[in-house]
């Protein structure tokens, strides 16, 4: 099992990512040559040339050291609030919220449409007393527990067949609720049931209920409260975290992920 004790030093942290970015045999990019480990830099005695593990990657303008950016990649996966990262590496706050920001936006993103039994259903987030309330359509794939989330600018039916026809297909059964906005989809050509949750039928959106629920348990444990102004990254977490689980095992498996493609 992974914990911070076995990230191990600054070399093996290095030499770790050297092996994602060059390759599992650490070779130049260009010659595809073995490199030779220097002070800081690897180097290439077939090309005379350097090369900086970070630099290959989006990873290029990071001042933080190698056993800090998978420390902070593991308490990124574990949902860590920031003060108890601080504890941890003692980086500032605005570090760690940029840090976790940005692994969120380098997440990869599922493109297939979900097919068979779906079921969708709209959350508010945020409050609407402090007029930053949204609104947020996800659908939940029942066979393989895949989801899509999006945030809408409102409950019309625009809005919603908009985001059904964008990530589901006009072959799946589609489980809502009873807004009016979905009245058409039948005629869409998607199959489509009912459910009154007025009247307590929540039995078949019940796991994109429960999508909701959990979501706003974590992001609130994470960061206090839902900033709408980050909305957009925190769905796009939560749906990865859904659609990718093996992104958030461990750091490496993380840096695989997002770090794999060589930036020349």
């Amino acid at each position: 099992m992974f914990n911070i004790r076995s990230l191990g030093s600054e070399r093996s942290c290095e030499l770790a990512l050297a092996r994602i970015m060059f390759g599992s045999e650490i070779c130049c990019p260009g010659c595809r040559s073995r490199l030779s480990r220097g002070q800081d830099y690897w180097w290439c005695g077939h090309c005379r040339k350097k090369h900086r593990v970070k630099a290959v990657s989006w990873l290029k303008d990071a001042r933080i050291s190698y056993r800090e950016l998978f420390v902070l990649v593991s308490c990124w996966q574990k949902r860590l609030s920031p003060g108890s990262v601080k504890h941890l590496t003692s980086l500032p706050y605005p570090t760690i919220r940029r840090w976790f920001s940005r692994f969120r936006v380098h997440l990869p993103k599922e493109t297939a449409l979900l097919d068979g039994v779906v079921e969708v259903d709209e959350a508010f987030f945020g409050r609407q007393k402090h007029f930053n309330q949204r609104i947020v359509i996800g659908a939940i794939e029942r066979k393989s527990g895949q989801i899509r989330l999006a945030e809408i600018p409102d409950r019309e039916q625009d809005s919603l067949e908009g985001f059904l026809f964008k990530n589901v297909a006009t072959t799946s059964l589609l489980h809502t609720d009873c807004h009016a906005g979905y009245y058409d989809l039948g005629w869409n050509g998607y199959g489509h049931q009912l459910h009154n949750h007025s009247l307590g039928h929540f039995r078949g959106t019940n796991r994109i209920e429960n999508v909701w629920s959990v979501a706003k348990r974590s992001i609130r444990r994470s960061h206090g409260q839902i900033r709408t102004e980050h909305l957009g990254e925190y769905l796009q977490e939560w749906e990865a975290r859904r659609n990718f689980p093996e992104l958030f095992t461990n750091p490496l498996q993380y840096l695989k992920g997002v770090c794999s493609v060589i930036v020349h």
